[in-house]
């Protein structure tokens, strides 16, 4: 009997998760986090099983069209076995393979590096790695879950920067919760310890698409551009914005 896995959603080619790439997305259900701005709470819980064999299938049909294949949530490596199987898929089909991450499960990613399974990982830093309080809060979670966060995250960039696995980190912004003062210290931070290229992205966060968030006010573009502009990084950091409005920009 094939595998079962809790499937949450499967865009078949998309131009937007991997910049200059066309890819395939599969969305996994379930995440260790219960974050109050998560944009893809419809799949953090509840079940949609299907088999490894429909969605490689689904993959299959896609081939002619992508040259990459992201894996995204929810959480991905929730559902590790799946996760690494669908890898394995991708790449017997000469697909580059991608994960958008929070990095909590360190060693399902380890794990992935060591068997060559990846191609560029999508790290959400969601707030100073000095700060597991405030990692805490911003991720629902407790103290200790928190601090365990932030050491996971750092472990899964130190892992990216030393196999030269293709990295972007990602924080997403929200009135009164993350915002410039939180965002400089990590850029400050990924400037201090890496050495490789690296891509940080200040993602607008978009109210209307939140579960718990719904009356916060958004960070203007113009807000985003002074948080992006207020660093200049000594090392190869490529530091984007991405708002509702003008999509995906490069500001240095």
């Amino acid at each position: 009997m094939d595998h079962i896995f809790n499937f949450g959603h499967f865009i078949p080619i998309s131009t937007v998760d991997w910049y200059g790439r066309s890819t395939s997305v599969v969305f996994f259900r379930g995440c260790q986090f219960n974050c109050p701005y998560c944009q893809n709470h419809a799949y953090l819980e509840g079940r949609d099983d299907r088999t490894l064999e429909d969605m490689r299938t689904s993959i299959a049909k896609a081939l002619p069209f992508i040259s990459a294949l992201v894996f995204s949530g929810g959480e991905p490596t929730i559902q590790s076995s799946a996760l690494m199987e669908l890898a394995r898929y991708a790449k017997s089909r000469s697909l580059d393979v991608g994960l958008e991450t929070n990095g909590f499960a360190f060693d399902v990613i380890r794990e992935m590096v060591g068997e060559g399974l990846l191609d560029k990982v999508f790290l959400d830093i969601k707030a100073p790695l000095d700060d597991p309080v405030l990692y805490a809060k911003v991720t629902g979670t407790d103290a200790k879950t928190g601090t365990q966060a932030t050491m996971c995250a750092a472990r899964t960039l130190e892992l990216c920067q030393d196999n030269d696995i293709d990295i972007e980190v990602r924080t997403t912004v929200f009135k009164g919760l993350v915002g410039a003062e939180q965002v400089l210290p990590i850029i400050s931070y990924l400037d201090a310890n890496t050495s490789n290229d690296l891509t940080y992205a200040i993602q607008q966060g978009i109210p209307e698409n939140t579960r718990d968030l719904k009356d916060t006010e958004s960070f203007c573009r113009d807000e985003l551009l002074e948080m992006a502009r207020a660093v200049v990084p000594k090392h190869s950091i490529h530091i984007r914005i991405r708002t509702k409005d003008t999509g995906d920009e490069l500001i240095q």
